[in-house]
């Protein structure tokens, strides 16, 4: 395991470069770079890149935490910012990717924020009983691997307008095999997927309901509204979730210590951060290792 932490790229995978534009876009076929690392890809996360994988043939798994998900091409994984993944591919796999960051996508979806919500977990779409769907995902991504290829006028506009054709087209088809996203107006959903964000950018650096409340402009009392009749869960419980997450990020694929974990998510009290997770888990963090078979 990692002793210094997560692997967090602000780029592409092995790639530490400064961060992307807002309207960047790029596209990549997979043994380009899968075959640089011998087809298996280290867990990692990317801060605030999106990533649209399209496989056509092979075999290979996506693993997330402790999870091995069997991919079962033709198939599309949605990765989005800050999702530990990783791949083991037969050599051979025949894929791309596309990546995009998250500013960009924020401003592709801003008028579906059920869309983006949607979108907003790491999942593998399947076209297995819809062929015609999956030609429509392929002749969209030709038409934007042509126009990312040429230097025509307006090409940023076009870039958009197909990316946006192709991440509603992927999220129509996902809606066959996945739970349906929660009825919302779009401004709730807005202020929820906003408040997402704030979490994800504060993790080092923690603040209160309030002061999350008073970013957003809204009163603390709408803003756990707003949670509750997305998620039913309180504005608190949606920031103790996400600590969570991270920390079992850190305890499953790092080798430090539960005081180094405790420190990372910036909690001075490494016994709250203790007591918090058995909270939410029902498990002490060392329980918790154990239990995954992690020494």
């Amino acid at each position: 395991m990692n002793r210094q932490g997560l692997r967090n790229y602000k780029g592409l995978y092995g790639d530490h470069r400064l961060p992307f534009p807002e309207n960047f876009i790029h596209h990549e076929l997979l043994a380009v770079r899968s075959k640089l690392y011998g087809w298996e890809i280290d867990q990692h996360l990317h801060t605030d890149l999106y990533q649209v994988f399209l496989f056509t043939e092979g075999s290979g798994m996506v693993l997330s935490e402790q999870r091995r998900i069997p991919l079962r091409p033709p198939c599309v994984l949605l990765v989005p910012a800050n999702t530990l993944h990783g791949f083991a591919f037969q050599a051979g796999m025949d894929g791309e990717v596309f990546t995009l960051s998250e500013s960009s996508l924020d401003q592709l979806l801003c008028d579906a924020q059920h869309i983006r919500l949607g979108l907003n977990q790491l999942q593998q779409v399947t076209f297995e009983n819809s062929e015609g769907a999956f030609d429509d995902i392929r002749w969209l991504k030709d038409r934007l691997i042509r126009e990312l290829e040429t230097d025509q006028p307006e090409k940023q506009g076009i870039l958009g307008h197909l990316t946006q054709l192709l991440l509603i087209s992927l999220y129509r088809t996902s809606l066959r095999s996945e739970a349906t996203v929660p009825k919302s107006d779009n401004r709730t959903l807005t202020y929820f997927l906003s408040f997402q964000k704030l979490i994800r950018q504060s993790v080092h650096d923690p603040k209160t309901i309030q002061q999350y409340a008073r970013e957003l402009h809204i009163t603390t009392v709408h803003l756990n509204r707003i949670c509750q009749s997305i998620v039913n869960k309180s504005a608190l419980q949606l920031v103790h979730d996400y600590l969570t997450a991270e920390a079992k990020k850190y305890l499953l694929n790092t080798s430090c210590s539960l005081s180094e974990v405790s420190y990372r998510l910036n909690f001075k009290d490494p016994a709250y951060f203790s007591r918090l997770f058995k909270k939410q888990t029902g498990l002490s963090p060392r329980d918790f290792r154990k239990q995954q078979g992690v020494v």
